[in-house]
């Protein structure tokens, strides 16, 4: 759907991976919040889970404008849309939106996130750390590690990708408590200075674990 009567099919629909950023924010400091759809109640209306940072929950604000971008199975989109109304279900927190602007599709490749178990170290100065990637994309990463960084720190990244590695230079856009019990800190990385053959390997290295991906759900 946009506000001119084009639906979009598979766009919206429940369980697909939704982000959430404020609008209006430099996207250098911004943090997008992860959730899904939950519900289509109408053409411009959904309900999505509310954003959990952390172990903690994080409301969106009601009235307040954000971006939405869509990860369907068609690529990804982006709208603004508007919080409405918080209520459970259960034990599920919901937030119902309005969806007040256009659909647009992305073609930024760096968008598309794989979310992974994957070892790596990192540097500081000449200090390496170890940390444990969560999700990558051509963008950036998020990461959790017992090394205690801050808010605007540079960073060197040492990132395997299948039988080789690539270093990235990065900036700590997010710091927050890691909900995993062996690990005490989760960050947001954002690339910056990238070298396009070195974006261009991670991006084909997420499509092909996308593809294996759906190839194990089809059994094939």
């Amino acid at each position: 759907f946009n506000k001119g009567g084009t639906y979009v099919k598979n766009i919206f629909s429940p369980g697909v991976k939704v982000e959430i950023k404020e609008y209006g924010t430099d996207d250098n400091d911004s943090y997008c919040y992860t959730s899904q759809i939950e519900e289509v109640l109408k053409k411009d209306v959904l309900v999505l889970g509310t954003p959990i940072v952390g172990g903690q929950i994080v409301p969106l604000r009601i009235n307040r404008i954000y971006i939405l971008y869509i990860y369907s199975s068609n690529g990804i989109y982006s709208c603004k849309v508007r919080p409405v109304r918080h209520y459970k279900k259960g034990l599920i927190e919901l937030v119902q939106v309005e969806i007040i602007s256009d659909l647009a599709k992305i073609q930024r490749r760096e968008f598309f996130r794989h979310e992974c178990v994957q070892p790596f170290k990192f540097r500081i100065n000449e200090n390496w750390f170890d940390g444990v990637i969560k999700d990558i994309s051509g963008g950036g990463i998020r990461f959790i590690s017992n090394d205690e960084l801050e808010v605007k720190d540079h960073i060197y990244c040492r990132i395997p990708i299948e039988n080789d590695s690539i270093e990235i230079e990065g900036i700590i856009l997010f710091k927050e408590k890691a909900n995993v019990e062996l690990y005490k800190y989760q960050y947001r990385v954002k690339f910056i200075n990238v070298v396009k053959t070195d974006q261009d390997k991670i991006v084909q290295y997420i499509f092909e674990q996308q593809r294996k991906r759906v190839r194990q759900e089809k059994g094939l």
